[in-house]
């Protein structure tokens, strides 16, 4: 499975990068995983945080990925990422993103940019390589491990720019507005598990083990459903000084019905803010600071806000440095999962801090090795469930080599 993976994919980038003007983007990671937790993850249906575990270390296939993009005509363009990586998930292949994006020419110091299809909401600040991959770590902050997993635009996002440099102005200002669907499931992940920190992103069509499964044959939820056809909205802002400091706010509203439900899923009426900052210092240092609250629910009740809701919320700070192509980061994350109702039902409850720190070194463009030390304390109130304790440590150790192409 591994060697067909990366001979078409690999095939595929050579055949694309020849026609000119499309492009073919991507990598393929290979790792060397040392886990110490007694947790299973969450991938094979444990309630462990991490990617992996100690069923799962050694030599490991981290992934191999790839974004083509090119013209449609003068002002649009198509672009699509595809991803392989080890999983219980039948689908091995998979689409993160594929989109279709309008950039008219401006005639004025505005300018508008339309995206129509399946693609991440403007949050992540950290996540901006190849494949929404986070160039400073391996395993992005548990904010965007959770975008990565369940949030997942499918519909259509509008942009309006006004550029500061028409007006002499050193700042930019953009207003985000984006109206979608098919993704009521979304919420049930957090709910169940809490928060996580990895690198493994679930597919537009893929699925994932459910932590509590709902009956014999509901193991797997996928969250591309579309349950109670009401659309969601979300709508951002932000602001870029001299093009390199990052202010953005959003709020994010998928305004699901808790009462509705299919044969596998309940709609999760989820909802949260996001503010985020990144600030490039003299001498190529990088500070990332990002703070996410909201909460989910889901369920018939009398006032219609759901039967079982749970609040949460994470932030995180990071600190990186670049030289020569030698990268060094540090961050640290906090996270919070907290049931404010149905309690005598099923109890969420997390509160777990984590510490990443990270070591890149990049050699002519093509070959990256890195080194993450990833440690996550704090206890999830559901692994009692399970019989097992609430409270545990889980460190992770992982040296990864990656080919770019």
């Amino acid at each position: 499975m591994r060697h067909l993976v990366l001979s078409v994919v690999l095939l595929a980038g050579t055949a694309a990068a020849d026609v000119s003007p499309y492009e073919v983007q991507g990598y393929v990671d290979l790792r060397a995983v040392g886990v110490d937790t007694s947790l299973e993850s969450f991938l094979h249906g444990g309630l462990g945080l991490m990617r992996f575990d100690e069923s799962h270390d050694g030599l490991q296939f981290g992934r191999v990925a790839f974004d083509m993009s090119g013209p449609l005509t003068d002002s649009f363009r198509a672009q699509a990422t595809v991803i392989a990586a080890d999983s219980d998930d039948d689908h091995a292949i998979d689409l993160t993103e594929a989109y279709v994006e309008w950039r008219p020419y401006p005639q004025s110091q505005w300018s508008w940019r339309t995206k129509l299809g399946a693609f991440y909401p403007p949050i992540s600040l950290e996540n901006r390589g190849v494949a929404w991959q986070s160039i400073y770590t391996l395993s992005p902050s548990a904010i965007n491990t959770w975008i990565g997993e369940e949030v997942r635009t499918i519909g259509m996002e509008a942009k309006l720019t006004n550029a500061g440099a028409a007006t002499q102005r050193p700042f930019d200002i953009g207003v985000v507005a984006a109206v979608y669907a098919w993704n009521d499931p979304m919420g049930v992940l957090l709910f169940q598990r809490g928060w996580a920190i990895h690198d493994y992103e679930i597919p537009v069509f893929g699925e994932i083990p459910r932590p509590f499964p709902r009956g014999a044959n509901d193991h797997a939820v996928g969250f591309a459903q579309e349950i109670d056809n009401r659309p969601g909205y979300y709508a951002d802002i932000e602001t870029r000084w001299y093009g390199r400091h990052v202010v953005r706010a959003l709020h994010y509203d998928n305004r699901a019905d808790p009462a509705q439900s299919n044969a596998t899923n309940g709609a999760w009426l989820s909802r949260f803010d996001s503010l985020g900052a990144r600030i490039e210092l003299p001498s190529n240092v990088t500070l990332i600071a990002q703070w996410m609250g909201g909460d989910t629910a889901v369920g018939p009740s009398s006032d219609g806000r759901g039967m079982l809701i749970a609040d949460f919320w994470s932030w995180f700070g990071l600190a990186s440095y670049s030289h020569n192509g030698h990268r060094f980061t540090v961050r640290y994350d906090r996270m919070d999962v907290h049931s404010t109702r149905g309690m005598r039902f099923f109890d969420s409850e997390q509160n777990a801090h984590a510490w990443t720190a990270a070591y890149f070194y990049e050699h002519h463009d093509r070959w990256q090795i890195g080194i993450e030390g990833l440690r996550i304390d704090g206890s999830l109130q559901q692994r009692e469930l399970k019989g097992l304790p609430a409270a545990a440590v889980e460190k992770q150790l992982q040296l990864a080599v990656r080919y770019s192409f």
